[in-house]
């Protein structure tokens, strides 16, 4: 016979795909600011049910830098020509991994009311609710990370299904190596005087890493790894610094602001400068978080070591304004972290221990039932702004409708780009693969914004574009207008200006121009 609190993982993992499906569920991308187009071009490729567009194909070796098993799962699940059903797929794989945690809870804290309780504040958390809204391997990932875990505590008895879940885990995000890599540096430490029994103990990572490379092999010749180059380009400029030390320290103060921002965010999606309240409690919820990370490498246990690799990588991670994001997939397990230690905490002061788990629970909900009201509220709105990531990410209304309005008109740019030019023609943009996507024409990739006019033009003019499509919004460099102002440079006299797209006040902030032949 089940639990009471077993029955309520149940109901609850159940009710949170429901209401998370239907949040979720819509026609469009949720934002030009992701890797959403990237996993769909694979996933379009890869599909058994109907064959990718002649745009997409073309479009497909440049996203192929991204591990496959997302996109995989997306085209086998018939989920890579419906991005409504994509959508809701995401909000699916982040309810399965609510049964996983709470599993994963009755171990660590040996209790299942507590774990009960520290599901319910997973599911409760904004982030889980604003990170299933984009179509993105962060839900697979968490999930098969949760299971990691779960197989390593299990030790020898479900010890068998490290392998494929190591596999498939760097077969989702390339930043699974580190959590790996920290299970092997664990496993040979305890795997016994004979350098045999160290070799078995690190098999699961050794067969996870040929998975990887197996892909490496059998992906396109001419994709490339931008996060790669990305790194190595930080390293050889760090390297080229005048004061390498000071420049490597402020990386660091940084990123560690950087994952600060990241958990308050979790939380509370936004906070008021001069009211800290709030703030300080989340940022005492993050320190019982990393107590309880501590507790686990104290005890020796592998999820101490693959956890604190996971968060040592955010230290070098590139894309410092996308912490939030990278932090979610073990939001799970530092929960259950904050939960541990709270309660070891009261039983060091000789009180039950579920008195510690409780005090979690409730300072933890009063943070982030807050916090999913807000998202309630703005799921409310008139018009399409709901359907952006960005609304609910964004605290102020004028900013956030703003910046919801930046993509909803990109949509329609691409929309005009299929209405005014015809299948086969070639369109121009700093993101190629939106065009192929969103618009069915073949992109082509916009010169590097350096050039100077002449230069520009010449390497348009060779690249064979039909169509030149220019955007104040960079997808991909949302902090920058250096493309912009690199092709408004190029064609100053805008040539044949096929589409032009106002903002209310009148500047120009999209614009599609024919090529001159």
């Amino acid at each position: 016979m089940r639990s009471l609190p077993d029955l309520a993982a149940g109901a609850l993992t159940l009710a949170f795909a429901l209401a998370c499906a239907l949040f979720v569920r819509q026609p469009t991308l949720a934002s030009f600011a992701d890797d959403s187009v990237s996993y769909l071009v694979m996933a379009q490729v890869f599909s058994p049910w109907q064959a990718a567009s002649p745009a997409v194909s073309a479009a497909f070796p440049a996203e192929a830098s991204y591990p496959p098993l997302f996109p995989l799962v997306l085209a086998l699940a018939d989920a890579a020509h419906d991005i409504a059903w994509a959508h809701v797929l995401a909000a699916l794989l982040c309810a399965i991994s609510l049964p996983l945690a709470y599993l994963l809870g009755t171990r660590w804290l040996e209790s299942r009311g507590a774990a009960a309780g520290a599901l319910l504040v997973i599911a409760l958390l904004p982030a889980s609710w604003i990170n299933a809204k984009g179509i993105l391997s962060e839900p697979l990932f968490g999930m098969l990370l949760l299971a990691t875990l779960l197989a390593a505590d299990a030790s020898r008895r479900q010890g068998w299904l490290l392998a494929p879940l190591m596999a498939a885990m760097l077969l989702t995000r390339a930043a699974a190596i580190a959590p790996i890599a920290a299970y092997a540096a664990w496993a040979f430490a305890r795997g016994g005087p004979r350098i045999g029994s160290r070799a078995k103990a690190i098999l699961p990572a050794l067969i996870a890493v040929a998975a990887y490379a197996a892909w490496l092999l059998l992906r396109p010749a001419a994709t490339a790894d931008s996060y790669a180059r990305i790194l190595l380009d930080n390293l050889a400029a760090l390297g080229a610094s005048d004061h390498p030390g000071s420049a490597a320290s402020a990386i660091v103060a940084r990123q560690l602001r950087a994952i600060g921002e990241g958990w308050l965010g979790s939380l509370l999606i936004f906070w008021v400068e001069g009211r800290p309240a709030r703030t300080l409690l989340a940022a005492a919820v993050g320190g019982l978080a990393l107590a309880g990370l501590a507790l686990r490498l104290k005890e020796g246990k592998a999820d101490g070591w693959m956890t604190g690799a996971y968060l040592a990588m955010v230290l070098v991670w590139p894309f410092y304004d996308q912490v939030g994001r990278f932090l979610f997939p073990i939001l799970p397990v530092l929960v259950l972290y904050a939960f541990l230690a709270g309660g070891r905490l009261v039983q060091a002061a000789h009180r039950p221990a579920v008195l510690g788990h409780a005090g979690v629970a409730l300072l933890m909900l009063s943070l982030a039932v807050p916090a999913l009201g807000f998202i309630f509220q703005r799921a409310q709105a008139q018009g399409r702004v709901t359907e952006i990531i960005d609304w609910y990410r964004t605290p102020d209304l004028a900013q956030a409708r703003a910046r919801a309005e930046v993509h909803l008109g990109l949509l329609a740019d691409m929309e005009a780009i299929r209405s005014l030019t015809r299948p086969g023609e070639r369109v121009m943009w700093t993101a190629p693969s939106y065009i192929a996507l969103l618009a069915g024409r073949v992109g082509v990739k916009a010169p590097d914004a350096g050039l100077g006019a002449d230069a520009y033009q010449r390497a348009v003019r060779q690249s064979g574009a039909d169509y030149v499509f220019l955007s104040r919004y960079h997808p991909r460099d949302t902090l920058s207008d250096a493309a912009w102002q690199a092709g408004l440079r190029a064609f100053a006299d805008r040539p044949s200006a096929a589409h032009v797209r106002a903002l209310p006040d009148g500047t120009v902030s999209s614009m599609l121009l024919r090529v001159p032949k």
